[in-house]
Order: structure tokens, then sequence, then C-alpha cells
């Protein structure tokens, strides 16, 4: 047999010297290069992005293992669907009125209504009503602080109610009222 390597023959010196000068394209470790491409010869394909205001993403409802939520998500969320969280926060300022405005003035004020984040307070006297009036920016700064933010917007006080004298079905719209009737 001839020991001679056969110049012609696959896998010679010179076929890898050939090989060799081949110009490769360069590897890019990263991909990034690759990623671009991709991404610009996809946008084409995918339909324009939406303007206006973006939703906020309700967090995913949390499940234990069992496959059960627990019961004060559950909770809320039959209160937001049936509108009592209103009535909830109102609830929970009544039992908190005097940390949140004071002893004094929570002896003389109780929160009433809360309808649309408007607190509706009332008060034992004009004098009362005038004095927690002016307070009312910061009642709706401290209550936001403590009930969490966007749980009032407004705070509007009322004073005592007068007695009505519009009772039966005979009384006259805009009537004056009693007079001398006794007589």
């Amino acid at each position: 047999m001839n020991d001679e390597p056969v110049d012609d023959a696959p896998g010679t010196t010179d076929e890898w010297a050939d090989a060799a000068t081949f110009d490769a394209p360069t590897y890019d470790p990263d991909g990034v290069d690759t990623a671009v491409d991709l991404v610009n010869s996809l946008s084409t394909l995918l339909p324009p992005p939406k303007v206006g205001p973006k939703k906020r993403a309700r967090p995913a409802p949390r499940r234990s293992s069992t496959g059960m939520e627990p019961v004060g998500e559950v909770f809320d969320d039959v209160a937001a669907q049936y509108g009592w969280q209103e009535g909830f926060t109102l609830q929970a300022m009544k039992a908190r009125w005097p940390e949140l405005v004071g002893d004094v003035n929570a002896q003389h004020s109780a929160p009433e209504r809360l309808r649309d984040a408007v607190l509706t307070v009332s008060a034992d006297s004009s004098t009362w009503a005038s004095a927690l009036r002016l307070m009312a920016p910061q009642l709706v700064a401290k209550i936001n602080e403590a009930m969490g933010d966007g749980s009032v917007t407004r705070v509007d006080v009322q004073g005592p109610r007068g007695p009505s004298w519009k009772h039966g079905q005979r009384s006259i719209r805009d009537g004056r009222g009693p007079r001398d009737t006794y007589g």
C-alpha cells in the first residue's frame, strides 16, 4: 500500500486551508442582532399599539394549594360587585371618628352619609358646623390618610335641622307654619 496521502482525497490539508479563508459571518454570543432583526420583521404583522389611558391590571386572585380563595378576598369582591364598599367605609369611619377628628369634635359631630366620596357630617349646633367647615380640608386629608387615598374627596357639614311643619296630607306647600294657634 501506498502511505503517501492523495491530494484529491477528502479531508486533505488543502481543503481545510480553503475553508479557513472562507468569510463566515461573525458569531454574536448575545444574539442581540438576531433578536433585533426578528422584532423588525415581526413588527409589520402586529396591530398598532392602542392609544389612550392605560387600564390597571387587576391582580390575579391568590389561591391556596387546595384551590380555595381566602374569605377576605371573596368578601371584597362581593362588596365591590354590589356597591357596599361605601357603606363599609362609612361604618369604619364611624368607629374611628374620635381618632379622625379628635375627641371634642367627635362629641359634637357624627358622620351621616358617604356617597360618591362625599362625606356628610352632622353637627350639634351651627357653631360646631361652622368650625368643622373650616377644618374640612384637614379632615379630608386626615381621613384619606387613615382610610386610604380617595376614600373622601369632600366633607359636607350640616348644622341641626329645625322642626318640620310639613306633616299630614293637608299640609300647604310653602306654608309659613303655625302662627297664633292658641288664640
